[in-house]
Order: structure tokens, then sequence, then C-alpha cells
């Protein structure tokens, strides 16, 4: 099933993934989607797989509404654009040290 490949492929960086605020998994017919609370985007990010290019196709959906569509996305770069899209900002570790008062 391919949402399982896809948090297989997440998981290998779990602490990446776990910095989005990853929760509320759920499997579709083609891959999956999930529940973000990064520091760029709060919503939700689906996950594609797109069988004719044998990539994968993203959407970052916010009040049921899709905001962001990057398309042809090879599974080497997935966790790459969606942390960019997702949680990466400028001053990433002070914001990091900010929010949780470290």
């Amino acid at each position: 099933m391919m949402a399982k490949y896809i948090m297989d492929c997440l998981t290998r960086q779990k602490m990446i993934v776990f910095s989005w605020g990853f929760h509320k998994a759920i499997a579709l017919k083609n891959g999956l989607r999930f529940s973000v609370n990064g520091f760029i985007h709060k919503g939700i990010v689906e996950i594609i797989y797109n069988d004719g290019t044998d990539y994968f196709d993203l959407n970052f959906i916010k009040n049921k509404e899709i905001i962001k569509h990057i398309a042809s996305v090879s599974v080497d770069e997935l966790i790459e654009v969606i942390d960019t899209h997702v949680e990466r900002v400028e001053n990433y570790n002070e914001r990091v040290k900010q929010e949780y008062s470290i």
C-alpha cells in the first residue's frame, strides 16, 4: 500500500517529521494525508503518488482549500520539500529556542 511506503520514507528522518507537529495520518487511495503544525504551515499535507510519472504531488491545505500544489517531487526530495513549506524558516534555531523557551 502506498500510504505505508510513504510513512516508511518519512520515518527515516523522524526528528524532522516530528518537528512539523505531524499527526492524524490517514491513508489515501494512492497516498497519505496528515496534519501539521509548523512555523510556516498549519493545516494538512497530502502526498499523492502519480503512477504515470513515478513522482509525488504535494498539496498543502488550509481550511479545506489547497493553498499550494507542488508537482513531480521525487521520493528523495519529499522530506526536504515538505520541511521547506511547513517548518523551515530562515532563523529556525532562534525560533525553536523562542517557541520552547530553551
